[in-house]
């Protein structure tokens, strides 16, 4: 099923792009192990179950694991041995592979769960909850510290001693734009968000264009600079800097 020095397509470049996948072959997948280490490894079949997946992958114990597809939302979603996943279908470009020798309990809004991979992402754990509201947001309980949001496309590993805890609340975070304080309630802005909000007559018809940094960030993005088209994770007391130019 694995072959070499084929002209294959890459299946995640597609599907982040938005295109429809090739119906012809060979594709490059990413399967990638409990360190969340990825490596691409390229298969003639579209069409693989379970256990094709492992062992395109190089796993001989199929026994003993699991393998899950990362969907394009997040979400995390079994493939069983026998059952299969069609890789044309847009649905993942990525799949996670866990030994499974034991499950991984945790509290979802104080209902005990047990999971079956040592890692769970934000998306998972919102539909555990079954709670689909936009304004909710899934927060780790990190017991001595300052809780830790969870965004829909982030891994929580459940590996570490002790069971767990997470739930779901609004999120309003108090930041700084060009010097004055700014409360908003969601976790990512936009460049125009952040425009707006230290300019709220810009438009993009103007002959202005925006210049914005950043401090202050969380770890995924702690500075740097916000360009137009893109978004930015916030935290608490992040600031914001807007600069106008003329265009010409």
């Amino acid at each position: 099923m694995t072959i070499e020095l084929a002209v294959e397509e890459d299946v995640e470049r597609v599907v982040m792009a938005g295109r429809a996948v090739s119906n012809e072959g060979p594709w490059r997948i990413q399967v990638g192990d409990d360190t969340l280490q990825f490596r691409p490894i390229v298969v003639t079949d579209p069409i693989m179950t379970g256990s094709q997946i492992l062992a395109a992958a190089g796993v001989r114990d199929r026994v003993e694991h699991l393998v899950y597809q990362m969907l394009a939302n997040g979400l995390l979603e079994e493939i069983n041995p026998e059952e299969t996943t069609d890789i044309r279908s847009n649905r993942a470009a990525r799949f996670l592979v866990f030994k499974n020798d034991r499950s991984f309990r945790l509290l979802v809004d104080d209902r005990t769960l047990d999971w079956g991979a040592g890692h769970i992402s934000g998306a998972t754990l919102r539909a555990l909850a079954g709670r689909d509201q936009a304004d909710l947001f899934v927060w780790q309980d990190m017991r001595n510290q300052a809780d830790l949001l969870v965004l829909d496309e982030d891994l929580v590993d459940l590996t570490l001693p002790g069971v767990e805890r997470f739930y779901l609340r609004e999120v309003a975070f108090n930041i700084f734009v060009n010097g004055s304080p700014e409360t908003v309630s969601r976790p990512r802005l936009a460049y125009w968000d952040v425009v707006k909000l230290g300019f709220p007559d810009a438009n993009a018809a103007e002959e202005i264009v925006y210049t914005i940094d950043y401090t202050g960030g969380p770890h995924q993005n702690p500075e740097g600079t916000l360009s137009a088209g893109q978004s930015v994770r916030i935290k608490q007391g992040m600031k914001f800097y807007v600069t106008p130019s003329d265009k010409s």
